[in-house]
């Protein structure tokens, strides 16, 4: 009965309380569903949101809205752009941030602080960076049927998965910008005619663009991370034949599992040298030779051993002129050899430029196909 007493007490409590209700009714908001900046000419902003008219019924298909809005800050220029909309810009669908190739090349953290303080931001949100203006590449408006918004969300996420972009998300890239250990790297988006390439990553540091690496170089940056997607293809020349290229003098192969170990070590005359061993197990996907029998297998696993581990090579040497530490070489410093980081810390970048890279990646083919 004292239990019966009591909850009548708490019901009667609750109903007197007045509540209130924080709703945000989706009928009531226009959806951004993707977003650019880039530089104006007078040094402000200007930015490109896509936004996402939804159908009232099945039958009926979504529809893209550009609006440009010009601003000092992207406050400013949401809120312009709010002045051109029947009803409240909402960003909780929005698919990713691009980021103009000429911006990027400022600090970019005071461009993204507007999502981070905002709680209804869509912090999955990708982000990457445009060859040339975000803009351009956003009023296509659509890429053959698919409107510009799921096309460039799906190219982004279609290539995660081949490890050739890394996955970057806006909450990822947080504690990144704000850490002295390591660098990042992100999509790098080309408009091609009416289509949209996304096979290239950018090089950052100190949150600014400092260079941008080749389709192989970017899927070689990414193992070199140990960030392997489901698929790591790379398609090799192995022979030349009067110096011209014949389908016969390439070999196409899938890095299945990938084991890295990283050795930072610093010697004696404050030379820091880096050692880095990438054990890869590979299946040929295409040979057009034909013929992979025990002899020709052991000459590929050499060929391509000396071949990646020069790609390495040829890929470590660009993320340093680009003063790139996308392995986060300062963060080993940090924990291991924190003398040597307070000594080089105020300068890392061009000490950075001068770290000893020595690569060696080792190719076993585990699969050849079903045919021999």
């Amino acid at each position: 009965m004292k239990k019966i007493g009591m909850m009548s007490a708490v019901l009667a409590v609750l109903l007197m309380i007045t509540g209130c209700w924080d709703q945000d009714l989706l009928k009531n908001a226009r959806l951004l569903y993707g977003g650019g900046f880039d530089l104006a000419p007078d040094g402000k902003l200007l930015t490109t949101f896509v936004i996402r008219d939804m159908p009232e019924s099945e039958q009926q298909t979504p529809k893209n809205e550009i609006i440009y809005a010009v601003g000092n800050t992207p406050r400013e220029a949401r809120d312009k752009a709010d002045d051109q909309l029947s009803r409240l810009l909402r960003t909780y669908r929005n698919r990713f941030v691009l980021l103009g190739e000429e911006l990027a090349k400022q600090d970019i953290f005071p461009i993204l602080d507007i999502f981070y303080r905002d709680p209804k931001s869509a912090l999955n949100a990708r982000i990457g960076v445009t060859q040339g203006k975000a803009t351009d590449m956003l009023s296509l408006k659509k890429v053959g049927n698919v409107l510009i918004a799921e096309e460039i969300d799906e190219l982004i996420k279609s290539n995660e998965e081949t490890t050739t972009v890394p996955k970057v998300t806006l909450e990822k890239i947080y504690p990144v910008m704000l850490d002295p250990g390591e660098d990042f790297v992100l999509p790098y988006l080309m408009h091609k005619g009416n289509r949209v390439d996304v096979s290239r990553i950018a090089m950052f540091h100190d949150q600014r663009l400092t260079g941008v690496l080749s389709p192989d170089e970017s899927t070689m940056c990414l193992l070199l991370q140990a960030s392997k997607g489901k698929l790591a293809r790379f398609t090799q020349k192995i022979s030349a034949q009067n110096g011209k290229s014949n389908i016969k003098d390439f070999i196409t192969f899938n890095v299945d599992k990938s084991k890295r170990e990283m050795e930072v070590s610093v010697q004696p005359d404050g030379q820091i040298s880096v050692k880095l061993d990438l054990d890869w197990k590979a299946s040929v996907e295409e040979y057009p030779k034909d013929h992979l029998n025990g002899k020709m297998i052991a000459q590929l696993n050499e060929l391509l051993s000396k071949e990646m581990t020069d790609l390495a090579k040829k890929t470590l040497k660009k993320m340093q002129n680009a003063r790139c530490d996308g392995l986060g070489i300062a963060r080993q410093l940090m924990a291991y050899h924190p003398d040597t980081w307070k000594k080089q810390k105020e300068n890392w970048g061009s000490h950075y430029q001068k770290v000893k890279f020595d690569p060696n990646i080792q190719v076993e083919i585990r699969k050849k196909g079903i045919i021999n």
